[in-house]
């Protein structure tokens, strides 16, 4: 019984050249289990780094007995000036699919159909779907299905593939590329599988958490779906620190972060001024950089209290906290005073910013 790995949206680049690389790697070892290796598109984030890239990836690839399908997805485009993809010399085990294609696996049918622009149901296409045998049929693309753009949290522009296509293909499973974010949704009793990028591209919520590679194995008359975390992809991590807790907090989280991921910081709070918000935010950089691929840290609803100093209403809120100073000599409550200051001129001052 066939089984067959798939991952997608893996944007090999050359401008990152080694990371994507290295995801493309483990992708081959995991696939040495399986009968054949899909890609369902944007395989490169252009045309042209498809040009660059083509003889290291066919030099990888043909380590790989098996045939990998490469469905072409918009990304591919990019940069091509009207050139196919096919038109590129590629090891004779990548099968390129720049329009529909049909592929039979001892009981499974294979249904592929590329990024297009403009998608179509025509005669031939309706009588080689007419003609398939297998009770296991699987359909892949490039896109976004139409009716499920409402699950999908990312800003893309792209064609939908019309639901009437995937119905008249009528599969048992529907996977499909471009929506990097991993989910699964049914639709007109069409279980549909946004396999989600391979790595991570772009620093947005839809590439948080472990990028994934799809696994199915074809066992009689049903499908057994697995998901296969890819380690070499790192991963997007996203946090919201408040700024007097930022370092002890970072000093936690960081046990978790490995050497591909991406660290994005938001900080909030008060601090006295920019010139000690740099300060913070270089320490924290200098120490961590060399044990992630990237780190950031940027300002969310910061107040400097320099600036805070200058309203009226925290000003009078300081004094009446001051007063209750004097007339207090308890360690314990003078810490919890200061909290309480702190918390009290962020509030006030998110509240003004809010007004304005």
């Amino acid at each position: 019984m066939p089984k067959i790995l798939i991952a997608s949206d893996l944007h090999l680049s050359a401008s990152e050249k080694s990371y994507s690389f290295s995801v493309f790697d483990e992708i081959l070892e995991n696939a040495e289990n399986y009968d054949a290796l899909f890609l369902l598109g944007d395989t490169f984030n252009t045309f042209e780094d498809a040009e660059k890239l083509k003889e290291e990836f066919s030099k990888k690839s043909e380590s790989y007995d098996k045939n990998i399908y490469l469905l072409k997805g918009n990304h591919e485009y990019l940069k091509s000036g009207g050139i196919n993809l096919s038109k590129l010399k590629f090891a004779d085990n990548i099968k390129i699919i720049e329009n529909a294609d049909f592929i039979n696996m001892e009981n499974l049918d294979i249904i592929a159909v590329a990024y297009n622009e403009n998608y179509n149901i025509d005669n031939d296409f309706i009588k080689r779907i007419e003609n398939l045998k297998e009770k296991n049929r699987i359909f892949f693309g490039h896109g976004i299905v139409e009716g499920t753009l409402w699950a999908i949290e990312e800003n893309e522009e792209s064609a939908f593939i019309p639901i009437e296509i995937i119905k008249k293909v009528n599969p048992n499973l529907a996977v499909i590329g471009h929506i990097h974010k991993q989910m699964e949704i049914n639709i007109e009793n069409i279980n549909i599988i946004y396999s989600g990028s391979a790595r991570v591209w772009r620093k947005s919520k839809s590439e948080t958490g472990i990028r994934k590679c799809l696994a199915l194995n074809i066992d009689n008359d049903s499908i057994i779906k697995k998901y296969i975390d890819l380690k070499s992809s790192g991963e997007y991590r996203v946090y919201n620190l408040n700024i007097s807790e930022m370092e002890s907090k970072i000093e936690i989280l960081s046990k978790d972060w490995g050497g591909k991921d991406i660290i994005d910081i938001n900080v909030y709070g008060i601090i006295e001024d920019e010139i000690q918000l740099e300060i913070k935010k270089k320490e924290i950089i200098n120490k961590y950089l060399e044990f992630v691929r990237e780190i950031n840290i940027k300002n969310s609803n910061l107040f400097f209290l320099e600036n805070a100093l200058n309203e009226n209403i925290i000003k009078e809120f300081l004094n009446v906290a001051d007063e209750f100073e004097l007339k207090n000599d308890s360690e314990e409550d003078l810490e919890i005073l200061e909290i309480a200051k702190r918390i009290g001129i962020e509030k006030i001052s998110l509240a003004l910013q809010n007004k304005k």
